[in-house]
């Protein structure tokens, strides 16, 4: 079962960040398929079909993002190799996704976090990209503000994109997913 993981801040006060691009990716996932999140055995919620995937939303906070995947591997039974995390890029243009086996943080501190708990940087993730160009360093002020709202159409246009290669990793696997997404450019902000 493939599971993936959408990194955000789970108050109400993060919810229309850039920083919550994950579980919004996830939550338009989930809508496609008619499912609903519920409270997980943990920090986190669950959304699940079947033995087909399972979409988790951590609510322990970006910075901490990692301290439940090992429940949730460990809970369901499930290893490293069927773990997808999904966060926001503010190194990729909006518009842009990609797809990985492997890499670093990026200096995403959901993603240290995740790779601190799972002592490994073998994680495959579904990065999205948030910067637009209105975008202004420090990053963690420009990821802690939502976006202006004339790319709200380019943001729809991302999730299903997103929503696309998650389906793609599910039927066609890594590699095609890989070369199909990770050059597309599906506007400019």
């Amino acid at each position: 079962m493939m599971i993936f993981v959408g990194l955000g801040n789970h108050e109400l006060k993060y919810h229309n960040t850039k920083h919550n691009v994950g579980y919004w990716v996830l939550d338009s996932f989930a809508e496609q398929h008619g499912l609903e999140f519920k409270p997980g055995k943990g920090n986190y919620f669950v959304a699940k079909k079947g033995s087909s995937f399972m979409l988790i939303k951590p609510t322990t906070g970006m910075n901490n993002s990692g301290a439940i995947i090992n429940e949730v591997l460990n809970f369901y039974k499930a290893k490293k190799d069927d773990l997808v995390i999904i966060f926001d890029d503010v190194d990729l243009p909006l518009g842009e996704i990609r797809f990985k086996m492997d890499g670093g943080d990026g200096c995403h501190n959901g993603m240290k976090s995740i790779i601190k708990y799972l002592s490994t940087n073998n994680i495959k993730r579904l990065k999205v990209g948030i910067a637009a160009s209105d975008y202004k360093r420090p990053s963690e002020k420009y990821v802690l503000k939502p976006f202006h709202k004339r790319y709200h159409a380019l943001v729809k246009d991302v999730l299903s994109l997103s929503r696309e290669a998650m389906t793609s990793l599910m039927k066609n696997g890594e590699e095609f997913t890989m070369n199909n997404f990770n050059n597309q450019t599906i506007g400019v902000a």
